[in-house]
C-alpha cells in the first residue's frame, strides 16, 4: 500500500495545491490594484469543499455515485478548482473593482488555511512513522 497517494494526503494535497493557486491568485489582484478595468480573481473551492464533506460522510450515510462527468470518482481525487472573476466591494471610476483590505483578507485567510492544511499533513506523517515503529520503542 502506497500511504502517500493514499486517500488523507490526497485530498491534502490537493488542497494545498488549490490554496497555493489561489494565493497566487490574490498576488496578481494586488499587483493590478491600479489598472483601469481589472477585475480581481478568485477560485472556485465549491467542488472541493463538496467533495470534502462526501469524503467525511461517507462512512456514516450511503455511498457516493458518479451521476455527472464532471463529478470525482468514488475514492478519487477532487477535480481541480476553477478559477472565477469576483468583484470586490466596491468599483472605482476607471472600472477597477480591486479593494486591497478585501484582498488582504483573503491573503490572511488564505495562509491560515493552508498552514492547518500543513499542520494536518505533518500530523498524518507523525501517525504512519507512529504506526511503523517497532513494539516496545
Amino acid at each position: 500500500m502506497d500511504l502517500a497517494n493514499s486517500q488523507f494526503f490526497s485530498l491534502l494535497r490537493t488542497r494545498l495545491d488549490q490554496l497555493s493557486e489561489r494565493q497566487r491568485l490574490i498576488s496578481e489582484n494586488i499587483a493590478n490594484a491600479s489598472t483601469p478595468g481589472y477585475r480581481p480573481r478568485d477560485l472556485d473551492t465549491s467542488g472541493f469543499e463538496r467533495a470534502l464533506a462526501a469524503h467525511a460522510g461517507a462512512g456514516a450515510g450511503p455511498a457516493m455515485m458518479r451521476t455527472n462527468a464532471m463529478h470525482m470518482t468514488p475514492g478519487g481525487s477532487p477535480t481541480p478548482a476553477s478559477v472565477v472573476t469576483r468583484d470586490d466591494s466596491e468599483t472605482t471610476i476607471d472600472g477597477n473593482a480591486v479593494v486591497l483590505e478585501d484582498q488582504m483578507a483573503r491573503a490572511a485567510e488564505t495562509r491560515m488555511q493552508f498552514e492547518t492544511g500543513i499542520a494536518l499533513y505533518q500530523k498524518g506523517l507523525e501517525l504512519v512513522r507512529l504506526a511503523a515503529r517497532a513494539p516496545g520503542r
